[in-house]
């Protein structure tokens, strides 16, 4: 065999091996086999492995060295050959009944780490991808539709627990509110009020932001801005815009909350 492919070893006398002469073909799968005590470890741990990591940290500056352990060289008369190399001994681990492939092998940090960055979570119910809404999405949403079809900007009528619906609608009014949405029709707000015709639960309504039709200018885009701020602002995270085509009215809910069909998902 030609010495440049292998790694010679000459009078090697570690532990149980005496005086042993072995050349090991290099970039090969070479296994070492033999009864126990018979010096396989000596050799390939306290032999080849000791010195192929003693002769690469030597090559290092002396500032590397210093955060490294240094290992002895090894009991023998001549090794050529032998490339850095790296150990992977065999070791008992403590057994927990609670232990995972993923925190056995220490790899379950890794993977939370890559779920969170390319993971997506999706609804058990629906199918549909969880995520946090931006303005800038719902405004890619309008804009997606064709120029003129006419649309309204709404959100849940949220009531605080120290109030009732009718205190809340009166507060509403008076924050230059006007219409609300109840049953699939717009109603005044002022007028449910007068005549004493309130919903019997706050979930039935909502409350109508503007109505607009799709436009591109500038005037346009910042005045469905301010709307979908207000929305999300109103209903604390959720903005409904309801699209009114020849065909049906198209009804599209965003939420800067990461939750979807009811429920609150934990962020990645």
């Amino acid at each position: 065999m030609s010495v440049n492919k292998n790694i010679i070893i000459k009078g090697a006398r570690i532990n149980n091996l005496k005086n042993i002469d072995v050349e090991i073909p290099r970039d090969k799968l070479v296994v070492i086999t033999g009864l126990s005590g018979s010096g396989k470890s000596s050799l390939a741990f306290d032999t080849l492995y000791a010195e192929g990591q003693r002769r690469y940290v030597e090559s290092l500056s002396s500032y590397a060295r210093q955060f490294l352990g240094r290992m002895g060289k090894p009991e023998c008369d001549y090794i050529k050959g032998i490339p850095p190399a790296i150990a992977i001994e065999q070791k008992v681990n403590t057994r927990n009944p609670r232990s995972t492939v993923g925190t056995s092998t220490e790899i379950y940090e890794y993977l939370r780490l890559l779920f969170a960055r390319i993971g997506r979570t999706i609804s058990p119910i629906s199918g549909v991808e969880v995520k946090k809404h931006q303005v800038s999405d719902v405004i890619e949403t309008i804009h997606s539709f064709p120029e003129k079809t006419r649309f309204a900007i709404y959100t849940n009528l949220f009531v605080p627990s120290d109030r009732t619906l009718k205190e809340q609608l009166e507060v509403l009014s008076k924050g230059g509110y006007t219409r609300v949405e109840y049953k699939g029709e717009i109603k005044r707000i002022d007028e449910l009020i007068a005549a004493n015709d309130l919903p019997g639960r706050s979930e039935d309504v909502l409350l109508l932001i503007d109505r607009l039709a799709v436009s591109y200018d500038n005037e346009s885009l910042s005045r469905i801005t301010d709307s979908v701020e207000t929305a999300f602002y109103e209903g604390h995270g959720v903005c409904i815009i309801k699209f009114y085509t020849d065909d049906a009215v198209v009804e599209k809910t965003f939420s800067k909350l990461f939750e979807a069909d009811g429920i609150i998902f934990e962020e990645p």
